[in-house]
């Protein structure tokens, strides 16, 4: 009943605003017959009063619009006191097509040629098209003049009908809920017809009891009281049979339903309804389950005496004032707030009771909230209150809800009260800290910089004010990314803020007020909401615009340093190549003469040429050898050697020298000494030659010491002393610092010994090579003695490894081995074929790659000699088209480039060795044996 009679006053309330409505649009009538008849008057000038006319129209919500049929506005009448989005006065003598647009005016053009054609009246109704939210009816009707004649003239009155529109929707929503309210309500409706003796049961009661319907010879009441809970089953009857006559209106009882679940049930009983007679004709009631309630009130309990407790360790307490008695009910956690007994609450009214214990400078809060509370559900306000105690407390009061009576009058305010101090003193902190860290953030000598979530200015240093030119309090609110990034910036750091996703750390420039950019290295500290989205954003920087100009240069001169090495590399690779050539030629012939036993007049001149020609070769490796460690492309190459055997060969190699001049040479090995390391053998020997060298050079007579001591020795390493002293000229003590300096000589002597002077620097590179250092000690006259010491890896004697031998040499006999040797000079292909036939090779000749590729078609070789650098195809492109048909054929790259990198490329290409130009006969043999199978 509660139910329909709240629909019912819905709908009573729809019916008023319809009517409403109905008087809206008869005002909107009269005005139109004022249109036909009384503006008429007006025009003809017989109108007394047009201030009442204009009155009578301010005083309505509607808008009279007066079209013809080109559709132009000629009139317009509206109350001029009512703000709308567009001034109705825009419209006069024009089409609306100009006001709104075609799609917006189309609906309203539509209905104007309906009217036109028709001559009959017609109405739209639609939402606003200016995003209002507010629905309009239109209705267009056609002019006719008091004799019944149309006048060419359509008006157009414009109707809020937004309350109505609400008002209609409501009804329809409530009507659907009315029929799902008793599903959701688990109630069913019932009536008895007392005359007819027949029950009525809805099918939601049905629903209820948990049955579709009832067992056969058993009347609704019989069924029913089945199923009531045998404990309950005597009292329902007697509620049953006193529905006529007693004044109780509910009774609740327990059930069980067919399903056999135990339900808790509330029958209530509606209004009797009686005939013309006054007789009993029918009685209606509904039947709730209120099962869930019920196992829900010893939670409620439960929940109760937790919520007190949840209360009290929140320090949190409620209160209701009823504004009509002026009185307030605190909970008892609110005297424990004030620290004063419930008695002492009770005895002082609401506003004594707080003014009483507030803090003085706080009571003006206490006057906003008297004032605000019955207008603001919501509204909260912070204060301090004194305790008896002496105790200063914050205390938060929120204005819950406000509960009115059914004429709307307000009846009781209710909320809660708590005890705030402790989150309030960690503000203060909190706000103290912060203050503390903005006064730091003043003094540092960086720029600092904080955001909000959008990314707006909310604390800026002085220092990064300075940098960026403007005002502290001018700068604040200011949008970062928008004025202070340059255009190429902005997107990315625009949608890390969007994204929040601000890395810790980042550099990029910002632009100052007078356009400069500064380069900036920020550290950010970011904190974020309970949604994880930015709050804050907390940036110190540093301004590294000119390390960054400084890096910048630097990386200029770096390139700049690599473009000038590689030219230098470029250049020794082309001069290395253009003066090996024709040394190859001119060292070349002179051993092939040599070995074809000259005269003793020529041996001598041979040896001579032999003599300067290998002196000039040395001294082109030693430019080579330089520029190779100075570009760090020079590694050492790690086999097994015998050190004993190393020495006696380089003594061996000098002895001709020291007796022509009649020097001693003494060689003074170590007994402790490993017979078998494993290291750079060929870098020592070049250390060893270079230092034995100019002992042998710049001694004129006396003795040259090679001593080789143990310093250490183990399983695993033996570390090596190396001594090379001379009675030599020795070097003066302030020349001592020069000499391992590139193209440097003892100035006194270097003209009479001559050299390049790049001896001693290879020599201490090629030590420090080694991770060791070489040291010297000398005196004028009296000779020089350097020393450095290696450590090399021990094997035993019977490790795995071939062992090297620099003097290795089978016989010189390459019988029947077939060579293809490719070049293009002509020069080079005599010698290298002179030497090869003189130990029996059969010999081909090719001039170009191209060649050589199809020379290897016809016939089976068992080794190819190609250099790199010739015209028609290279010997790379040679190399790499043999290996791909015929993989197996060793190929030796013969060249007069000695570079590193030419070296590996030749490797890559699929060479299998590499031999420089000039060549010593010998090593060009032990390069080409080894290739050689000997003919059965």
């Amino acid at each position: 009943m509660a139910l329909k009679g709240g629909i019912f006053l819905l709908i009573q309330d729809y019916y008023v605003d319809l009517l409403l409505l109905a008087i809206l649009i008869f005002i909107g009538l009269l005005i139109r017959m004022a249109y036909r008849f009384g503006l008429k008057k007006v025009d003809s000038g017989s109108l007394s009063n047009p201030h009442e006319l204009n009155s009578l129209i301010n005083s309505l919500n509607d808008i009279i619009f007066e079209f013809n049929e080109d559709k132009v506005c000629l009139n317009v009448w509206f109350n001029e006191f009512t703000e709308r989005v567009i001034d109705p006065k825009q419209t006069i003598g024009k089409r609306l097509e100009d006001i709104l647009g075609y799609d917006k005016a189309l609906k309203f053009n539509n209905a104007l040629d309906y009217v036109i054609k028709n001559r009959k009246a017609t109405s739209i109704e639609y939402l606003s098209d200016h995003g209002t939210g507010k629905w309009f009816i239109t209705k267009l009707t056609p002019v006719f003049d008091r004799d019944g004649n149309y006048t060419s003239r359509i008006s157009a009155s414009v109707t809020d009908i937004s309350e109505q529109k609400k008002y209609a929707d409501a009804l329809k929503e409530n009507e659907a809920l009315l029929i799902e309210a008793q599903a959701f309500a688990k109630i069913g409706n019932w009536w008895y017809d007392h005359i007819n003796k027949e029950s009525y049961w809805s099918d939601s009661l049905y629903a209820v009891l948990e049955t579709e319907s009832l067992p056969d010879g058993l009347t609704k009441f019989e069924y029913y009281l089945s199923l009531v809970h045998p404990d309950d089953r005597a009292k329902y009857r007697e509620f049953h049979l006193s529905l006529y006559t007693s004044d109780l209106k509910q009774f609740e009882h327990r059930l069980i339903t067919p399903r056999g679940n135990l339900k808790y049930i509330k029958v209530i009983k509606g209004d009797l309804t009686n005939d013309a007679d006054g007789k009993l004709k029918r009685i209606f009631g509904i039947i709730q389950d209120v099962t869930e309630s019920k196992l829900s009130e010893k939670a409620i309990k439960k929940g109760r005496s937790e919520l007190i407790e949840a209360q009290t360790i929140a320090k949190i307490g409620n209160w209701s004032w009823n504004t009509v008695s002026d009185k307030v009910k605190w909970s008892d956690e609110i005297c424990n707030i004030f620290e004063v007994d419930a008695h002492i609450m009770a005895r002082l009214s609401t506003r004594r009771f707080l003014l009483t214990y507030a803090y003085k400078n706080d009571k003006f809060i206490l006057q906003h909230l008297f004032k605000n509370a019955a207008d603001n559900p919501g509204y909260t306000c912070v204060f301090r209150i004194i305790t008896p105690n002496g105790t200063i407390k914050y205390v938060s009061i929120i204005v819950g809800g406000l509960l009115k009576n059914e004429d709307g009058s307000l009846h009781k305010i209710i909320g809660t009260l708590q005890d705030v101090t402790d989150r309030k003193q960690i503000e203060i902190d909190y706000k103290r800290t912060e203050n503390k860290y903005k006064l730091v953030l003043e003094t540092i000598k960086l720029a600092a910089v904080s955001l909000d979530g959008q990314g707006n200015i909310i604390f800026c240093n002085q220092y990064l004010v300075n940098l960026l030119g403007y005002g502290q309090k001018e700068i604040l609110g200011m949008k970062w990314v928008d004025k202070f990034l340059p255009r190429g910036t902005k997107e990315l750091l625009g949608n890390w803020l969007a994204n929040s996703s601000i890395p810790t750390q980042y550099t990029n420039p910002i632009v100052c007020r007078n356009g400069d950019e500064r380069i900036i290295s920020w550290q950010n500290t970011i904190s974020y909401d309970e949604n994880g989205l930015v709050k804050e954003i907390t940036s110190i920087g540093e301004d590294i615009t000119d390390q960054q100009k400084a890096t910048q240069e630097l990386i200029s001169a770096k390139e700049l340093a690599e473009k000038s090495s590689k030219f230098k590399s470029d250049f020794l690779s082309i001069m290395s190549h253009e003066i090996r050539t024709p040394m190859n030629a001119v060292i070349g012939t002179t051993n092939l003469l040599l070995s074809d036993e000259p005269r003793p007049e020529q041996l001598e001149y041979l040896n001579i040429l032999k003599f300067s020609g290998e002196n000039l070769l040395s001294i082109i490796n030693d430019i080579l050898d330089y520029n190779k460690i100075e570009a760090g492309k020079l590694e050492l190459n790690e086999v097994k050697f015998d050190l004993r055997y190393l020495a006696q060969k380089i003594k061996q190699s000098f002895l001709s020298k020291t007796v022509e001049k009649k020097l001693t040479i003494e060689l003074i090995i170590d007994e402790a000494i490993p017979e078998y390391l494993t290291g750079d053998q060929a870098r020592l020997s070049q250390i060893l030659n270079n230092l034995v060298g100019n002992a042998v050079k710049f001694t004129d007579k006396g003795t040259i010491t090679i001593r080789l001591q143990t310093e250490q020795v183990d399983s695993k390493q033996a570390t090596i002393k190396f001594t090379i002293a001379d009675t030599g000229i020795g070097i003066a003590p302030e020349n001592l610092d020069i000499i391992f300096d590139p193209f440097t000589q003892e100035p006194m002597f270097n003209n009479n010994h001559g050299g390049t002077g790049l001896g001693l620097a290879i020599t201490k590179r090629l030590v420090k090579l080694h991770k060791s250092e070489i040291s010297v000690i000398s005196e004028p006259g009296k000779g020089t003695e350097f020393t450095f010491t290696i450590s090399f890896k021990q094997l035993k004697k019977e490790s795995d490894g071939p062992l090297a031998d620099l003097n290795s040499s089978p016989m010189l006999n390459l019988y029947g081995m077939n060579v293809l040797i490719v070049d293009d000079n002509k020069m080079n292909l005599l010698i290298a074929s002179r030497f090869l036939k003189k130990w029996q090779a059969n010999v081909d000749e090719a001039l170009n790659g191209q060649l050589a590729i199809d020379m290897v078609r016809n016939k089976v070789y068992d080794l190819i000699i190609m250099d790199l650098q010739m015209p028609v195809m290279d010997g790379f492109e040679a190399t790499i088209a043999i290996k791909k048909t015929n993989p197996e054929i060793p190929i030796i790259a013969l060249t007069a480039d000695a570079m590193p990198e030419t070296y590996n490329k030749a490797l890559e290409a699929g060479m299998s060795d590499y031999l420089t130009k000039p060549f010593v006969p010998a090593m060009f043999f032990e390069k080409v044996s080894k290739h050689y199978q000997p003919v059965v």
